[in-house]
């Protein structure tokens, strides 16, 4: 009789087990593929703003003003700023293969709001911007 007890919640235990193990595979296949969309969107997007943008011209900046050169990067900032918030929320509607298997949420997946991987990716490939930086911060002097 003991011996039956043991032997049925060992079954559960094991069942439970396997379960749990199935659904933080999914979890670690999902947080891939999240990485992938946001990586590849902040390519993406930052090789528009190049094409948008151009490349930053130094003897064109030299006739501005530092004043006008921070303004213009506030400006840029706003920009950017925007692009992460709207595609933090346009990713979350991008439906996951494997939501819903074994009850794992898609939805519930701390990394699907983060944006981290977007905007390191975003800001890396943001040539105008990094090239605007550098120049402002050879302009101060502190």
């Amino acid at each position: 009789m003991i011996y039956q007890i043991i032997k049925k919640k060992l079954k559960i235990y094991i069942m439970n087990y396997k379960k749990e193990l199935i659904i933080r595979s999914i979890k670690i296949i999902d947080i891939g593929y999240i990485t992938v969309i946001y990586v590849m969107l902040g390519i993406i997007l930052a090789r528009l703003c190049v094409k948008h943008f151009g490349k930053f011209d130094e003897t064109k900046a030299k006739k501005k003003s530092i004043f006008q050169h921070m303004i213009e990067l506030i400006f840029l900032l706003w920009f950017i700023g925007v692009i992460i918030y709207i595609v933090r929320n346009l990713v979350p509607l991008i439906p996951f293969p494997l939501d819903g298997y074994y009850g794992f949420k898609h939805l519930k997946v701390k990394e699907l709001t983060s944006a981290t991987f977007f905007t390191i990716s975003f800001m890396y490939f943001q040539v105008y911007y990094q090239n605007k930086i550098k120049y402002i911060f050879s302009k101060i002097n502190i």
